[in-house]
């Protein structure tokens, strides 16, 4: 396995959009993922074992600040790294004050990724996730 990190092209939109089938309840269109090519303020980058999508990470920045959209790797290369290696990449491409982001309160793989990379916990977002509906932990890294 070598694993490689670059930013997202229209030739990886209909891998991204099923890894996003595969890992959310409510995944974004094919349509929205397509259009992260083309806001100014949306970066996306794409991890990849020789030409096959393993996952991504989309995050919006606005000003000085990061919102983390979706980071995902599908099912078959979690528990590799990856999605640490996606957000190693992601710090290192994007100068930023901070980044947020929501995660399921039941999802302790991701929460104890985003941990071990310096985000704390800030909030709590009540029934912020349908399907099935549940809290979102509100966590947050600061970089200066």
């Amino acid at each position: 396995m070598s694993i490689t990190i670059s930013s997202m092209r229209a030739e990886d939109c209909s891998a991204v959009s099923e890894i996003e089938k595969e890992c959310f309840s409510q995944p974004w269109s094919p349509e929205d993922i397509e259009r992260q090519l083309t806001l100014s303020m949306a970066r996306t980058f794409v991890a990849k074992d020789g030409e096959k999508t393993v996952g991504f990470i989309n995050v919006w920045v606005v000003a000085d600040e990061i919102n983390l959209n979706n980071i995902a790797v599908t099912s078959a290369y979690r528990g590799k790294g990856i999605g640490r290696t996606l957000l190693e990449h992601m710090e290192k491409n994007i100068t930023a004050e901070r980044c947020n982001l929501e995660v399921r309160v039941s999802n302790e793989a991701a929460i104890g990724l985003y941990r071990s990379m310096g985000f704390e916990e800030v909030g709590l977002r009540r029934a912020f996730y349908k399907e099935p509906t549940e809290d979102a932990l509100l966590m947050t890294k600061h970089y200066r």
